[in-house]
């Protein structure tokens, strides 16, 4: 199946910063809808990242897919990408429906890593709770020793300065963001 994007679509504007989304509609119009989200610590990655393998998999299990970016930290912090999650969730329920005919009564939410650990937290949502949620490799704690000590593994890694590190990162809202902010994660 071709993996070609139906329509992107800004979901969500806060400030100078437009929201987008990819929808990749299945001819079927009554499939189910997977909401992806991309993963990236929470301060880098795009909705461009979808896996193509999976996304093809997903197109010929009859789901159709919208791919969401969401506002990244550190100039967002987590209870306003948490919103952009449900706003991303209400958009997909009123205007995927509106745009394209899809219907969306069965929804799911799939993340990796970050965007797992969003997927989760969507189950908790009150509004609008999916179906189904899928976390590869997401987060359960982001509160636990795991995340705030210094991993041995991120240890081995070159030392970045406190500079590089914040250069990488601006003092506006971005929702879309080069693996150079990985840097970032390093401080």
């Amino acid at each position: 199946m071709n993996n070609t994007i139906t329509g992107t679509h800004i979901y969500k504007t806060t400030g100078i910063c437009p929201i987008y989304l990819d929808a990749y509609i299945n001819p079927e119009r009554y499939s189910p809808v997977i909401v992806y989200i991309h993963g990236g610590a929470l301060i880098w990655g795009s909705r461009k990242s979808i896996n193509q393998t999976q996304l093809s998999l997903y197109l010929e299990a009859g789901f159709s897919v919208v791919s969401i970016d969401y506002r990244l930290a550190p100039e967002t912090r987590l209870p306003e990408i948490v919103q952009d999650i449900k706003d991303a969730l209400s958009w997909v329920k009123t205007d995927l429906c509106s745009i394209y005919g899809v219907c969306t009564d069965k929804l799911a939410v799939i993340g990796h890593s970050a965007g797992g650990y969003l997927a989760l937290l969507s189950g908790t949502f009150d509004a609008i709770k999916p179906d189904a949620i899928v976390s590869f490799y997401g987060y359960g704690d982001i509160t636990g020793k795991w995340y705030s000590e210094p991993s041995s593994f991120y240890c081995t890694m070159p030392i970045v300065s406190e500079e590089q590190a914040l250069s990488c990162v601006g003092n506006h809202a971005v929702s879309e963001g080069s693996k150079d902010r990985f840097q970032y994660y390093l401080l």
